[in-house]
């Protein structure tokens, strides 16, 4: 007689969700950003995501260190820049001094930088940015239109970031699509390579009418 298998019914191990990083106390934010500013070791790294998700839900908490933060726009890791450039578009809601005039033009230079997760991290923090200073939006559109002549290491990662100038571009509202340099630049997407982008300003194109 046969034996009845003994094997147990395979079950699917369901991926566990990253947890949030933590909110920085207050008191604790000084001591956050030294570290984030470390020339070396992992744990600046980690601070960095810290600071990026305290700065997201609590942007006056971080603000009193901008200057600290916006320094390190240029640091030689590109994780700490990429770290940089999402708290500084998180604090231009605090920004009641108009510190990120002073730094906007370092900030859209990465656009147009050649990294693609560095051209993608400023395109959406530029959009950021742009949404809650309308003053800005005439210095930071041109530059998001800019991503269109950058050279990236190939032609699809130059795709993928003109996705996200679309996206940034979509996310300010039509009055800013209607322009005449944003708005030819988008349907120019409508023959874009990328199917995704592609799609995208075809989705646009016909919301503007």
């Amino acid at each position: 007689m046969a034996l009845a298998s003994t094997r147990q019914p395979k079950v699917r191990r369901q991926k566990r969700e990253r947890a949030e990083p933590r909110l920085i106390p207050r008191a604790q934010v000084p001591g956050a950003v030294r570290v984030m500013a470390s020339p070396s070791g992992t744990a600046r790294f980690a601070a960095g995501k810290a600071l990026v998700a305290t700065a997201r839900r609590d942007p006056p908490r971080v603000y009193p260190h901008f200057d600290a933060i916006a320094a390190l726009l240029g640091s030689p890791s590109k994780v700490v820049c990429w770290n940089a450039t999402q708290i500084i578009a998180s604090l231009a809601h605090a920004d009641a001094d108009g510190r990120i005039d002073a730094v906007l033009d370092a900030y859209l230079s990465l656009i147009t930088s050649g990294n693609l997760v560095s051209a993608a991290n400023a395109i959406e923090g530029a959009g950021r940015i742009a949404s809650c200073r309308a003053d800005l939006v005439e210095q930071i559109v041109p530059a998001l239109l800019d991503v269109q002549r950058a050279s990236f290491k190939t032609a699809e990662c130059r795709n993928v970031a003109i996705g996200a100038a679309l996206k940034a571009l979509e996310a300010l509202g039509t009055d800013v699509c209607r322009r005449a340099d944003a708005a030819g630049f988008i349907r120019r997407q409508q023959d874009n390579p990328r199917a995704a982008v592609a799609r995208q300003a075809r989705s646009m194109v016909e919301a503007l009418g």
